[in-house]
């Protein structure tokens, strides 16, 4: 395994570790402070380890994940105010239109990151990334209630997990795949554009998987 993508797996499995026990163990009424501050340590962290280890491939990465992540409210926005799917409980951070707190503007490189350098570094990086983002991102929706990060409503589920989000999420992880390793070497603008289409993307496909994946599932 490449020494860059081991050292992204260790930091990222350290990272999850300290945030998951931080958020079992913080009182209630903290827990929005808490989750703000874990995305900002989780960002300051993670430019630090790239610059002290010269890891420019991580760099690379994360500009480009970053205003993807950003744009990522937006669709999220769709789903609590217009199809009523989505509910983020109230921690008493701001929130977009009322509805998405804004510190999910930094969570998705959270997951998206170390799948897309993972899969990069391997023979098959679209299948090794739709197999890890259905998994890492099956974990991340499954633990989002109990941690009572967010949650999904009026759809079918298995295990809290609503299964029209786990298709998205997948487009999601190979699009962003596709887009990174096509404009990566691109100009900042190029980069942006091609990031803020993936989130567009996203959220189509967070439509057209709720009209025709969830009645399968559902009955409807």
């Amino acid at each position: 395994m490449h020494l860059g993508v081991r050292e992204a797996l260790i930091f990222h499995v350290v990272f999850f570790i300290a945030a998951s026990v931080t958020l079992w163990w913080i009182p209630p009424a903290t827990l929005g402070c808490a989750l703000l501050w874990l995305t900002i340590a989780y960002h300051i962290g993670l430019l630090g380890w790239a610059l002290l280890r010269a890891q420019t491939e991580w760099l690379t990465l994360w500009l480009f994940l970053l205003p993807l992540s950003v744009a990522q409210l937006l669709p999220d926005w769709a789903l609590v105010a217009i199809t009523k799917t989505l509910v983020f409980p109230d921690h008493g951070i701001a929130r977009l239109g009322g509805a998405v707190p804004l510190y999910l503007a930094g969570m998705w490189t959270m997951l998206l990151f170390p799948i897309v350098l993972v899969a990069q570094s391997t023979r098959h990086p679209f299948l090794i990334a739709a197999l890890l983002g259905f998994v890492l991102f099956a974990i991340a929706e499954w633990a989002a209630r109990p941690l009572q990060l967010w949650y999904a409503q009026n759809v079918a589920m298995v295990g809290g997990v609503a299964l029209y989000v786990l298709v998205a999420e997948v487009l999601l992880v190979l699009a962003t795949l596709r887009a990174y390793r096509q404009h990566r070497r691109d100009g900042i603008a190029a980069r942006v554009f091609a990031a803020l289409g993936v989130s567009v993307f996203y959220a189509g496909a967070l439509f057209l998987s709720l009209l025709l994946i969830d009645p399968v599932f559902s009955g409807g």
